[in-house]
């Protein structure tokens, strides 16, 4: 009997089979032959339990949402949710013409333009102006910026709370464990929304911050996210909220973050714009976060390329500016995601729901993000391959397509015949979005088997 493939297997059918030789890197080889490290707890773990919300946030939410009925608050919570959740950036100007010159030419497709006078041509295209708004409507999709008040405010919380907060304590866990000397004093955030980079933030660094700088272009966000936070049990002081960005970006953050927020921006231009405004105010980090669709992971991306390209150009100037891909990427060349196909390059965190109004449960979010440091990649840096689809756990041997060091996606089938027992259990032992602490001893060209 033929075994049917499921739509997972589908997708990663379309990978190439990478003929290459790894090894286990030594330091961790030595700890686990020595029983000083169990490969389930190997330092290639980043991925996490379900993330619950702190008590405190809870309570905060509960008394913010007091004044309204919760069913309907909820609906509205998960119609909000839905939107984001399938929004696209707004289509630039060049490609706006590009539709409306395909709709024009289906319009045209059986008429002789040459044949008609300037009065006949424009009679035509005023009789027929209603048809072009209705087909130019079916392929450019209605962008609009979204209006918090007071109310809709209350939708994002509960929408994006939970999940937002699950996403950046994955990602600051990240930095938190490879960069456990980084103490920042002081944090920027824009598109601050609720405060959910404050709540997490707090959690890693709460002895070194003494400043939190919030953006948000919302007045009642930013009043929704103030009674928030007042609620946070070591009562943080040095917590500012404005709407716009400061003129100056000569006052510097230790780290700097943009979650889900790019998407408000009207187009390519103001999104870099902003992106280089944040790059050039943080001292170290800057995070870019979106959600794991293809337009989440494309503007991720964007800003990837346009720092990396700046950093390109100054490097073959007198006045280097060097940095690097601190995470996900283990390099710092161009994303080889869409080479192999038109997924994005996302990954997955798991958290409870908010306990507002509705019993909890275990859900998962998938998002987009880059962490960018400023300096040169440390010498000692191990480039460990980044696993950037589910592995496929199979009778004596694990598929892993992984993101390595050197700009390519690989796909190496793990057995413990073949890689060894301390290998193949720390593979065994990870998933998703985790790395792992091998080697790639002689990479070569794969060989498809599509």
């Amino acid at each position: 009997m033929l075994r049917r493939f499921t739509a997972l297997e589908k997708l990663q059918k379309r990978w190439t089979s990478a003929r290459v030789m790894v090894k286990i890197d030594e330091t961790v080889n030595k700890q686990i032959e020595s029983d000083e490290l169990h490969p389930k707890r190997h330092p290639g773990i980043i991925k996490s339990k379900a993330i619950e919300l702190p008590k405190w946030v809870e309570k905060a939410m509960v008394e913010a949402a007091a004044d309204h009925p919760m069913k309907p608050l909820r609906q509205a919570a998960g119609v909000l949710a839905n939107y984001l959740n399938q929004r696209h950036p707004p289509m630039e100007k060049h490609d706006f013409i590009n539709k409306v010159t395909e709709v024009q030419e289906l319009m045209t497709r059986n008429i002789d333009l040459s044949k008609l006078s300037t009065k006949e041509i424009d009679e035509f295209w005023s009789r027929n102006q209603n048809k072009v708004k209705i087909k130019l409507k079916q392929k450019v999709y209605a962008w609009a910026p979204v209006e918090y008040d007071a109310y809709k405010s209350l939708c994002y919380m509960l929408a994006r709370g939970a999940q937002e907060y699950s996403v950046l304590h994955r990602i600051f866990k990240e930095i938190h464990l490879a960069d456990e000397e980084f103490q920042p004093k002081t944090l920027f955030d824009f598109g601050s929304g609720i405060g959910t980079v404050t709540w997490v933030a707090s959690q890693f660094w709460i002895k070194s911050l003494q400043e939190y700088y919030c953006v948000d272009s919302s007045g009642d966000m930013n009043q929704l996210a103030e009674s928030i936070i007042a609620n946070h049990p070591s009562k943080l002081k040095e917590v500012y909220f404005r709407q716009f960005l400061p003129s100056s970006s000569k006052i510097k953050s230790d780290i700097v973050v943009s979650a889900f927020s790019l998407f408000e921006l009207p187009n390519v231009q103001a999104r870099l714009d902003v992106v280089l405004n944040l790059w050039m105010r943080t001292n170290n980090y800057l995070v870019i976060v979106e959600q794991g669709t293809n337009a989440g992971f494309k503007i991720v991306n964007e800003a990837r390329d346009f720092i990396l390209n700046m950093s390109i150009e100054s490097l073959e100037t007198d006045n280097p500016n060097p940095f690097h891909v601190f995470a996900p990427c283990p390099h710092d060349t161009i994303c080889p995601r869409y080479i192999i196909d038109t997924t994005p390059c996302n990954f997955e965190s798991s958290y409870f729901n908010a306990l507002v109004g509705k019993q909890t449960e275990i859900k998962k979010e998938r998002f987009s993000y880059v962490v960018l440091k400023k300096g040169e990649r440390p010498a000692d840096d191990p480039q460990w391959p980044r696993i950037v689809r589910p592995c496929l756990f199979r009778s004596k041997h694990i598929v892993c397509r992984m993101c390595t060091g050197t700009g390519k996606l690989e796909e190496i089938v793990f057995t413990a015949a073949k890689h060894g027992k301390p290998l193949y259990k720390c593979v065994k032992n990870s998933d998703w979005g985790d790395k792992l602490p091998l080697q790639i001893i002689n990479p070569k060209e794969p060989d498809s088997n599509d």
